[in-house]
């Protein structure tokens, strides 16, 4: 990643871009290496594996990949989550910050599904994101303290519409709740016939609660995260 936005990725410390999913998605995601695909390439039987949630797409971008950048939007996954009963496993997918660069991505100030929200591309879209105050949704004001991580945007639910597919490997990492969860995953992929040998599990708990995750970034403290022993 070169330029002026990659400039600009790299002064805030932005070390990945995240997309969180069901976990029963994980093994088509990596199976022949399909990689992350927006909702306007999935099949049927594709769909069958996503909830209601995921396919809506009411940012209106079903050929862009939902991100957000260095932590998940905790306040739209845990939307997500409780409206899946069946299937409570999620996972969040980390990402090479490079996606950001990929032409025709859009950038967020705040949920991209908001209807008067500006989706912007490149360097200008991209510092938007990091304003003094933001008026996000049900007209909260984000502030951002002197103390708010450089990497995380000012408002919870900023996020980054990527183009296309992800290819797999963009995933540079996978955050699991506990290391229980991990410990399923892997057991889940081998089942399906994937090694998950090359892939690394972070067992990030916060991350999973958009309460905790949010009050971290906004004290300057990252949450704590554990890579999963083979």
């Amino acid at each position: 990643m070169t330029g002026v936005l990659a400039d600009r990725v790299a002064a805030r410390g932005i070390s990945r871009v995240c997309h969180f999913t069901p976990s029963r998605s994980l093994a088509h995601i990596l199976a022949e290496r399909s990689g992350i695909r927006p909702t306007r390439e999935l099949s049927e039987d594709e769909r069958r594996l996503y909830n209601p949630t995921d396919l809506l797409r009411l940012d209106g971008h079903t050929d862009h990949v939902c991100c957000s950048i260095e932590y998940p939007n905790g306040w739209y996954m845990d939307r997500a989550r409780t409206a899946e009963l069946l299937f409570p496993r999620w996972v969040v997918l980390f990402l090479n910050p490079a996606v950001l660069s990929i032409p025709g991505a859009l950038f967020a100030p705040r949920n991209a599904a908001a209807s008067a929200v500006a989706l912007r591309p490149g360097p200008v879209g991209f510092d938007a994101m990091f304003p003094a105050s933001s008026r996000g949704a049900y007209g909260k004001v984000f502030q951002r303290g002197a103390n708010h991580l450089a990497c995380s945007p000012t408002d919870d639910q900023a996020e980054v519409l990527v183009p296309g597919r992800i290819p797999v490997e963009d995933i540079i990492g996978i955050g699991v709740k506990n290391a229980e969860q991990g410990a399923e995953e892997r057991l889940s992929l081998e089942y399906c016939g994937i090694d998950p040998a090359g892939l690394t599990f972070v067992v990030a708990p916060t991350l999973f609660d958009k309460y905790a995750q949010s009050a971290a970034i906004r004290r300057g403290e990252r949450p704590v995260e554990t890579v999963l022993a083979l």
